[in-house]
């Protein structure tokens, strides 16, 4: 049988499986309108989708009508902010979609398919968008959905690549740990700036806490969805928390901006720095020091033991300072330990622990020697320890050593 007299639905499920090996976004999008315009000529020819035959699909005519209805809204599913009329967008796709299907039934119909032209912001509009939205929350909006949408944003301004790379990239292509922060996309690093790390760092920690809640294994994909998705088809709906589709990252971008800003703006309209700009904003955080390493994290019980010597520590320089008060060890004794406990003591409590010795007595004592009070006693010269030691025995008449 001729592919033509074959019943259009059998093409149209040949033609997805072909498609099926490709990009996601493309299968999605071709069985969208595909799906869209054969619903459409089984109410315009009322006939069971059945008696639809493939050479339907490609008749000029039916697809002049198709279109048309399309582009007034007749075929739309779903509300918009900009009304029931199709954008110039979803009509070439639309287009695109009929030439598609056409080349698989091996026809030479073909409809001109011109893609708008895409309204790129100024770099420094794209950064105020850009920089509103990772600050301040859309009203309407959960936090999830911003977080992922603001670092999406900012990332796209960062390295300027299209949304076709953007939106594949995985958790493992993001390294915000090295000196230089980057995004692995196509093979090749690209550097991102403060707020692409800022934002991405905070998308990071709630993908954590989103998929923990998991059972069936970690999710490797950056940008996920933050709730359960609709039933289609007679299928459940999806879990929450898997890979977000590029349609639905799209869309969020587009309501969170026209919430935000009150003007919707599309992620591709974000125009990147110069490349020499970026360049120099690389230079310049090479150049910075790098920031101080955080102490290794303690487990429970290393941090007990951590608190456990730590009052031992506390409890022996308290006695020891009680004895020198008491008379029962010398100044001089004191001096001559090297141990920890006695070199983190504070030269300003050693002094004040000596007998008949007060707040006044104290700040002479440490005028004389020319010391801060807060100063360790590790810290202490081998010429001020002497000049203490000298210090204290004149004031007090005691004796230095025991």
């Amino acid at each position: 049988m001729d592919a033509l007299d074959r019943s259009a639905r059998t093409e149209v499920a040949a033609l997805l499986k072909k498609l099926a090996l490709g990009p996601a976004t493309t299968y999605n999008q071709r069985a969208c309108y595909l799906n869209e315009y054969l619903q459409f000529l089984t109410e315009v020819l009322e006939m069971p989708e059945s008696r639809v035959r493939a050479a339907d699909l490609v008749d000029l005519d039916y697809a002049a009508v198709w279109l048309k209805a399309a582009g007034d809204g007749y075929t739309r599913q779903r509300r918009t902010l900009h009304g029931p009329k199709a954008s110039e967008g979803a009509q070439a796709a639309r287009r695109a979609t009929f030439n598609r299907f056409a080349q698989h039934l091996g026809m030479p119909q073909r409809l001109p398919v011109d893609q708008p032209a895409s309204k790129a912001l100024p770099v420094e509009k794209s950064r105020s968008i850009v920089a509103a939205l990772a600050e301040n929350r859309p009203p309407r909006t959960t936090t999830a959905v911003w977080e992922r949408t603001s670092a999406l944003a900012a990332m796209r301004l960062a390295t300027g690549r299209p949304m076709s790379q953007l939106a594949a990239v995985d958790v493992g292509d993001v390294d915000l740990k090295a000196t230089v922060p980057t995004v692995t996309l196509g093979e090749k690093p690209y550097p991102l700036d403060e707020l692409a790390v800022r934002t991405a760092q905070r998308w990071l920690d709630r993908h954590a806490l989103l998929t923990s809640e998991l059972l069936g294994g970690e999710v490797h994909a950056l940008w996920i969805t933050t709730r359960p998705g609709r039933p289609r088809l007679g299928e459940p709906a999806r879990h929450p928390y898997l890979p977000c589709s590029f349609r639905a990252l799209w869309a969020a971008h587009h309501a969170l901006t026209s919430r935000l800003l009150v003007e919707p703006t599309r992620l591709g309209q974000l125009t990147a720095p110069d490349p020499e700009e970026r360049a120099e904003e690389l230079e310049i955080r090479r150049r910075r020091p790098a920031p101080p390493t955080p102490p290794p994290s303690l487990s429970p019980a290393d941090r007990k033991r951590a608190l456990e010597k730590a009052a031992a520590v506390r409890q022996e320089r308290a006695l020891l300072l009680s004895d020198l008060k008491a008379g029962r060890v010398s100044i001089g004794d004191v001096l001559a330990r090297v141990d920890r406990t006695v070199g983190m003591t504070r030269v300003g409590r050693l002094v004040e622990a000596l007998p008949g010795t007060g707040p006044a007595k104290r700040g002479r004592l440490l005028s004389s020697l020319g010391v801060e009070g807060h100063r360790r006693v590790q810290g202490l010269s081998e010429q001020q320890r002497q000049e203490l030691l000298r210090l204290c025995s004149a004031d007090s008449g005691l004796p230095t050593a025991g």
